[in-house]
């Protein structure tokens, strides 16, 4: 298994756990910070389920030759670092939208969804070249040219 897909499931457990202990919080009655519930479904969806399924579509459509191995999926490396940073900067920030008042906290919320959007846009540049048909052979008859 490659070292990217492998980067991915880890970190999509992470942000599993995360979103388990984000659940916890908001069944506390005493715990009543607003923006728990948008990033308890940030963290599942795109940290735990996103991470999972990007893992996995780049171990199982490898389309590279046997020669390249792994060595050069520059994209993937992009979508990973891009997607965890839009990830983590969320976690921080969402939560101190509501407990402080400055616009710091929005604004990086604002960069955190931009570098999410980078990061899907950076996985489908390295999967889409990897989704492809089969190539049909054309079978010569005996005795044609």
């Amino acid at each position: 298994m490659p070292l990217i897909t492998r980067l991915f499931l880890k970190s999509g457990l992470i942000f599993f756990i995360c979103s388990l202990i984000i659940a916890l919080l908001l069944q506390i009655d005493s715990v009543s910070i607003p923006s728990l519930f948008p990033l308890f479904w940030h963290t599942l969806m795109l940290g735990w389920i996103t991470q999972i399924i990007m893992g996995v579509s780049m171990w199982m459509f490898p389309g590279r030759i046997k020669e390249e191995s792994f060595g050069n999926q520059k994209w993937a490396w992009l979508a990973f670092i891009f997607l965890n940073i839009g990830l983590w900067l969320r976690v921080f920030a969402e939560p101190l939208i509501y407990l402080s008042e400055l616009r710091i906290w929005k604004v990086l919320l604002v960069i955190s969804a931009v570098v999410q959007l980078i990061a899907v846009l950076c996985y489908v540049i390295e999967i889409w070249s990897r989704v492809k048909g089969k190539k049909k052979r054309i079978k010569k008859k005996a005795g044609s040219k």
